[in-house]
Formats: structure tokens, sequence, C-alpha cells
């Protein structure tokens, strides 16, 4: 991202984190610049916490004997029992999957024919589960979003229509979040920036590119989420209590970028910035007692510290935040009431971990 008052290196450390915050809840791949020095824990057992009034996180990697060429676990998504996310592989190839926290079963979720798929948020239905994500085929430079049936085992790629991002094409759709049954609705983020880019979007046209959207199966419809002032927006996480639609994320105007949680109209909204960050951004949300009563989980970004990210969950109650719970020097990426789950880099490997806020 782009701020006028920042320095060079600033503005280097912006952009980074700016990108990997569109690529996904946890980027696409290692973030060991991100990050404060945290020592590698290959083992699920271990157990790690960050001062006396933090909560305990334990790692939560894919099993190397199921996934030998996996590098790096990057979880991103939790309800229930289901945890969604993907592993990098030692090919720079992603891999999908959903660990079942019941049975301890690993399942590994790929689009056909695809080189590289990236899954998060999980939906229960009545019959299974419903997954969204993006994908990209090998050789190709943009990324597509997809929804996911466990029941049906069928792929539905799901891409922003072009009308969104005329003239130019939207060569980016990475769909965050669902929720619903039968019928379901979608959040995510579209990004139209000039054809043949790379899959990770330039540093010079994120900011002025990449917008929220949600999606209703009912209509096959997509709209976009706006803000005032805004020259970039995410949508990362959907929460419903009934019909009311609650939907979390971030947006960034020329003062910084700005966690938000909103309902759809957009009648109702709370903006949450961190006290001194510049960047503080929402990364999923769950209920927590009927409409307007939420927890939610983001990051933030101190550029004076020499630890940039930092994880935190916030209680939202009748509109109005609570007093926050600093996870760690780590990413959070989902939460289910007040399990959350997320990404924290060790030895330049990405890891996954779980925790719940007491």
């Amino acid at each position: 991202m782009s701020f006028p008052f920042a320095s060079p290196s600033a503005r280097a450390s912006i952009v980074a984190i700016s990108i990997a915050m569109f690529a996904g809840c946890a980027g696409g791949g290692s973030r060991s610049g991100s990050f404060g020095a945290v020592p590698l824990m290959s083992s699920q057992t271990r157990l790690l916490r960050f001062g006396s009034s933090a909560p305990v996180l334990q790692t939560l990697d894919v099993p190397l004997w199921q996934f030998p060429n996996a590098v790096g676990t990057l979880l991103t998504g939790i309800r229930g029992n289901l945890i969604t996310g993907f592993i990098d592989n030692r090919n720079g190839s992603n891999l999908g999957v959903v660990y079942d926290r019941k049975t301890g079963v690993w399942t590994p979720i790929k689009y056909p024919r695809s080189a590289k798929t990236s899954v998060y948020g999980p939906a229960i239905t009545q019959t299974g589960y419903r997954l969204v994500g993006s994908y990209a085929k090998e050789g190709q430079t943009n990324a597509n979003g997809f929804v996911y049936d466990s029941t049906t085992k069928k792929y539905l790629t799901l891409n922003a229509p072009p009308n969104l991002c005329a003239p130019k094409s939207c060569n980016y759709t990475i769909v965050h979040s669902n929720y619903g049954n039968a019928t379901y609705k979608a959040v995510g983020n579209y990004d139209a920036v000039k054809s043949g880019a790379t899959l990770t979007p330039p540093a010079d046209a994120y900011p002025a590119s990449g917008h929220a959207f949600i999606y209703d199966s009912t209509t096959a419809t997509f709209a976009t989420l706006e803000f005032s002032g805004s020259v970039s927006s995410t949508a990362y996480g959907i929460w419903m209590d009934g019909k009311t639609v609650a939907i979390a994320g971030g947006y960034t105007d020329k003062k910084g970028t700005h966690a938000y949680v909103r309902n759809l109209a957009g009648t109702k909204m709370l903006v949450y910035d961190w006290p001194k960050s510049i960047l503080t951004h929402f990364e999923g949300i769950t209920g927590a007692g009927g409409a307007g009563n939420y927890n939610v989980i983001g990051d933030y970004f101190d550029l004076k510290n020499k630890t940039l990210e930092y994880g935190f969950f916030l209680p939202i109650r009748k509109w109005t935040a609570g007093t926050a719970t600093v996870i760690g020097p780590v990413s959070a990426n989902s939460v289910y009431r007040r399990t959350v789950i997320g990404v924290y880099v060790g030895a330049g490997l990405t890891n996954g971990y779980i925790t719940k806020i007491p």
C-alpha cells in the first residue's frame, strides 16, 4: 500500500503485508519478514505463549507422513470441528486441506487439474460442508475463485463478472468465507490488474484495484461493498443471524487501513483502529448472542516495533468494541466462538496453530 508519510522501508513493509492480506488469510507462502522471531515447532503437542496474559497456542501442522512434500501449513478457517487451510509444497505448489478435529483426519482438497489450490472459510451444511477458495492452473497468471460442496463433490468456479472491473479485466477472484445451507452467501475480493501479471498482485497495483464483494447463490449475483473515501477494500469473514448479515474485513484510505464489521446495507458499521497502528484488519467473525454481538479476530502492524504483526481477539457487543486480547506476534486468521486458528513463522517456515481465548 502507498502511504505518503511512510519511509521507503516502511512502505515496502506495508506493501508486503497488503499483498499477503489480498492473497489470502495467511498469504501464499512463508512470511518470516512479517512476524517476530519465533522458534520452529514441528510437534503438534508443543505449546507456545507470548506473555502471562496471552492465550496458550498449540501447533497444528499437517502430518509429514501424509504430506511428505509439505514445507508450510497455513490455517485459514474454522467452523465447528472443521478447520481449513492449505500447505506449501517443496515444488512451489499449494494444496488445500480440511482437518476434522473430532476424527483427527486431514483431507486434501485440489481443484481439478490445478497447480495451486488454497482453501478458506468453511460452512457446515445439513449433509456435509461447503468450502471456498482460489486456484490457479499450471502457467496461469491470474487466480480464480471457487466453491466446493462435500456432498456432491463438485467444484464451482466463482469469478467476479467483467463489468465490475471494466475497462480492465478481473484477473483475481479469491473467495474468503461463506455462510448458509442449501443456499448461501460468500464474501471475498476481486482485483483488476494488468493482464499477464504474476499471481501475486504487483505492489503498485494492489491499493487501487482490490475490492470486496458478496455473492448470493440464490440469484447467482455479485455485489460490491463500498466504503467512503477508500481506495481498496477486503471482505474476509461473514456471519448470519437469521437474515441479518455481518461482514468483517478492512479498507484502505489516505490515513491507513482500518478494520470493520458492517451489516449488508452498511447502516450499521463498527470501524476499529489499533492504537498507534496504521494498519488494522479483521480476518474472521463469529456470532456471540444475536445480531450486533460478535467475536472477531484480526491483525495489526506497528512499524516502530521490530515485530510488525500481532494477532488479536476482540469482542463486540451491541456494535461496540470491547477489550481486545493480544494473542502474540502471529497472524490470527479465523474464529469460531472463542477458538482461534492462524499461522506463525519460525525458522523461515509457516506453521499453523490453534488456541482458545479464556
